[in-house]
């Protein structure tokens, strides 16, 4: 079984759980993942509510010691210009020493909020917070980052939960988030360990979707018209199932397959009644024991992580 959150994660009245690539935290239930994206090692996302962005944030690992002296004096540097436009600029206290934030409130444009906290020995990132308050906003610029800052989680290595719109997942930290494609009705996304593939899913209105098929042979023919599988084709055995053969076009092996040495294809799909979804895990794999990365994953097995109140 995954693990269970911390309590620090759970959502209060209004708040939602946003936890992407190995860190977590709390936000209000309006806002959504707009953008993220992967450079270099850095990760970035954009959160947004009906009409404005709302939070970016920049974040990365080190294991090289960095000095808050300097990350201060280029923070300083940086925002010279905001202090200067600002109206007036007001210290967020009430965060751990690690934690450094100021709310620059600004003439008829809202407030901007910027903080950082320092990397830690035990793997905390290096994260860079801006968060934007436009005019006539009704949160409390100082709360809602001191309700960020206190629920700030991360996972170096182990099961690491993700959570964003009405998606919810654990995986391992093994698995590396290689591309994702975010539409209306299907989330999906692709990782990467050691040029194994998994592919995760999340389709909504399954209700429609189950009226004539199981979920199942729902996702047998959602398989079958992928172009970027095609090596498999698919079908439900007699459990209800979904198992695959090669397509003879590809009897010797697919230049993909070849390249990184995986000729084996599993696929897992689960109805989750609750969320009104149909959830499909394929992975593209070496050999027998790299499944057992996954079997305390799979969606049998996964816990509803706490979304929305």
């Amino acid at each position: 079984m995954p693990p269970k959150l911390p309590s620090h994660l759970y959502p209060g009245s209004g708040q939602r759980l946003f936890a992407w690539n190995g860190v977590a935290f709390l936000i209000p239930k309006s806002w959504e993942l707009a953008r993220a994206e992967l450079f270099r090692g850095v990760s970035r996302i954009v959160l947004e509510d009906d009409a404005n962005p709302r939070l970016e944030l920049d974040w990365f690992s080190t294991t090289n010691d960095v000095s808050r002296d300097k990350v201060q004096k280029r923070c300083q540097k940086q925002a010279r210009a905001l202090t200067t436009a600002a109206e007036k600029v007001l210290e967020i206290d009430g965060l751990g020493n690690e934690w450094t934030a100021h709310e620059y409130r600004m003439q008829e444009a809202g407030v901007l909020v910027i903080g950082y906290c320092m990397p830690s020995p035990e793997g905390r990132p290096f994260a860079f917070f801006r968060l934007h308050f436009p005019a006539g906003h009704t949160e409390s610029p100082g709360v809602t980052f001191r309700t960020i800052a206190q629920s700030f989680s991360w996972w170096k290595t182990g099961l690491a939960p993700w959570a964003f719109y009405d998606v919810a997942f654990w995986l391992s930290r093994d698995f590396h988030l290689a591309s994702t494609a975010l539409q209306a009705g299907r989330k999906m996304l692709a990782f990467e360990w050691r040029w194994r593939r998994l592919f995760i899913w999340h389709f909504s209105l399954a209700d429609y979707i189950l009226r004539t098929q199981t979920a199942a042979e729902w996702c047998r023919d959602f398989l079958n018209s992928c172009k970027f599988l095609p090596v498999p084709r698919w079908s439900v055995d007699d459990q209800g199932k979904l198992v695959y053969q090669r397509r003879r076009l590809y009897r010797l092996g697919h230049f993909e397959e070849i390249g990184r040495v995986c000729f084996q294809y599993q696929a897992v799909c689960r109805h989750l009644p609750e969320q009104n979804q149909i959830v499909l895990w394929v992975i593209h794999y070496r050999r027998q024991t790299d499944l057992q990365r996954l079997t305390e994953a799979f969606p049998e097995h996964d816990p509803t992580l706490p979304q929305k109140n």
